[in-house]
């Protein structure tokens, strides 16, 4: 077997370098991957698309109740622009205090869906002008829908008193509730409550999944947009930065001459 010279070996270490680093940047080449150029805007916007597909949900869950009471004259749900959806058999119809009907404000479910289609239409526009007033308006109408669902949310929480009364028979010793309970009694629709014959179940009131799900997605969607936000404003920052000082090192490069 032939050895090979000295002079051989150091060229061989020589070149090893050289193949291995072209080996490296040959698997980096191939480890790159391709964005199309119709996807570019798509990639640099992750956070507001993100925030316009929660805007979408949101806007879709706003039409479904919020909040729900069960007692012992019937059903009634609540969505976040005050429409009540009520199931009784009306046995406090001839009462002379019948419970008092729950005021609802639907104010923040009107001021929560126009928050949803600035978001949308906002971050649509953007992708196509990208431009920083769009994208302040996109992150801004997604903290405006996060506050508006959460003050909704609040809101209907807060009535869940009012709601359940609705549901009760109001005073016991009212004669139109006494009629109405025989009524009711005798046409098959429920049971004449006795005292201690029978127990009955009391009101109860309480927010459904579908507020604590709008709640959570309107947080995720502004969390979202604004970091998307804060990234750009880095890159700005940075871009800036990089731009004066290749300026100042032209300018010092012209008083040199």
């Amino acid at each position: 077997m032939v050895q090979p010279t000295p002079w051989q070996a150091s060229r061989t270490t020589r070149h090893r370098p050289a193949d291995s680093a072209s080996r490296t940047a040959g698997s980096a080449r191939q480890r790159r991957v391709f964005v199309p150029k119709a996807l570019a805007p798509l990639q640099e916007n992750w956070g507001y698309l993100g925030a316009a597909a929660g805007s979408v949900v949101t806007f879709l869950l706003l039409f479904r109740p919020w909040l729900t009471a069960t007692g012992t004259d019937g059903k009634i749900s609540a969505d976040p622009f005050g429409g009540l959806q009520i199931s009784t058999s009306l046995v406090t119809f001839w009462s002379g205090s019948p419970p008092p009907a729950a005021n609802v404000n639907g104010t923040w479910g009107v001021l929560a869906s126009a928050a949803c289609a600035l978001t949308v239409f906002a971050v649509a526009v953007n992708l196509r002008a990208r431009t920083k007033a769009l994208a302040h308006v996109a992150a801004g109408s997604s903290i405006a829908l996060a506050v508006l669902v959460v003050s909704a949310v609040a809101h209907l929480n807060g009535k869940a008193a009012e709601v359940r009364a609705m549901t009760g028979y109001g005073h016991p010793r009212d004669l139109g509730t006494q009629v109405g309970l025989v009524v009711r009694w005798a046409s098959g629709n429920g049971q004449m409550p006795v005292p201690g014959l029978r127990q009955v179940t009391t009101a109860t009131a309480g927010l459904t999944s579908w507020a604590w799900l709008a709640g959570a997605i309107s947080l995720v969607s502004a969390i979202a947009a604004i970091a998307q936000w804060i990234r750009m404003r880095k890159t700005s920052v940075c871009a800036h930065a990089v731009e004066t000082r290749c300026n100042r090192l032209g300018l010092a490069r012209v008083q040199q001459k």
